[in-house]
């Protein structure tokens, strides 16, 4: 399917499942050849109970991949696919753990900690991160953010007492901000896209961020990227969250094509991040974002392989 041979219906729906499943049946009786959405977790769970035999790609993950129709795609931009490549490329950053079979001498306390807020958000990060290192091998200790000052007191002598070797936070910009004068300078830490808030508010909070490597989407990190240069910007200013789904929509449309087009494993180099889609292993695009480091008051690329 090409681009140019397009038409867009476009079809307004609210939470209510009922109205998901009859938008999708409308979609049908019009003669569309793929759907691209819905995008909340309440409407994807609904558009995944409508046995609508189109081909679609979903822009967001459902809670469970089993049983989704073998039409359906997913791609998002969950908190627990981002931490998975954080943490999948950022151990590769840390000098392999000591192995008590070669004579080396085991750590007494777990060298990863994660500094987890107390948001919704902030949680399924916390347990994503835990999640992931565990599977990775990696032992870990958790510990709570507050901005009250004694509670940042401690946080920075119980991080002293752990002596790290790398720090995550499931914090966003602001509390990553207050967090960071108390965390050590040689201490690898990271971060997800929460602590890169943009516009003018993020470049004020960027020099207090120094040090701190996280993801993004390359439409935020990448203006001179091929695929980010080619599509037009916003005619308004938005935040860095609605730049995310403006970048997640691009996408989207560009995967719908390939997949209305009977394409079903391919690659994309996409604005939200390298995109694999291999629908024989699974429903949901893998994405692979950029990462970058709050460096001299700015934000850098670092080249970090997949």
């Amino acid at each position: 399917m090409s681009a140019a041979d397009v038409t867009l219906q476009v079809v307004e729906v609210d939470d209510q499942p009922l109205r998901v499943q009859e938008a999708l049946l409308r979609a049908r009786e019009r003669g569309a050849q793929v759907v691209l959405g819905p995008l909340t977790r309440t409407q994807v769970a609904a558009a995944a109970q409508t046995r609508v035999p189109l081909p679609m790609v979903m822009l967001n993950h459902a809670e469970q991949d089993g049983g989704a129709l073998p039409t359906v795609l997913a791609l998002g931009l969950t908190i627990e696919q981002e931490v998975r490549v954080l943490v999948r490329g950022s151990l590769r950053q840390l000098v392999p753990a000591a192995n008590p079979t070669l004579g080396a001498a085991p750590r007494l306390t777990p060298r990863v900690v994660i500094v987890a807020g107390d948001t919704p958000l902030a949680r399924r990060a916390t347990a994503a991160l835990g999640d992931t290192l565990r599977d990775a091998g990696e032992r870990y200790t958790v510990l709570s953010f507050s901005p009250k000052f004694d509670a940042l007191l401690a946080l920075g002598e119980r991080i002293t007492k752990e002596q790290p070797e790398a720090i995550y936070l499931a914090l966003d910009a602001r509390e990553a901000a207050i967090a960071r004068p108390r965390l050590p300078r040689d201490v690898l830490i990271f971060g997800t896209s929460q602590v890169n808030l943009g516009g003018a508010e993020g470049a004020l909070l960027a020099p207090d961020l120094e040090g701190i490597v996280f993801v993004d989407a390359p439409w935020l990190l990448e203006p001179d990227h091929p695929a980010v240069m080619v599509y037009a910007k916003p005619a308004q200013p938005l935040s860095a969250e609605l730049q995310r789904l403006y970048a997640l929509g691009i996408d989207g449309y560009r995967i719908a094509l390939a997949w209305a087009g009977g394409h079903s494993q391919f690659t994309l180099d996409g604005v939200t991040g390298w995109l694999q889609v291999d629908r024989a292993l699974s429903a949901r695009v893998e994405r692979w974002p950029s990462f970058a480091v709050f460096r001299g008051g700015g934000i850098e690329k670092i080249e970090i392989a997949r």
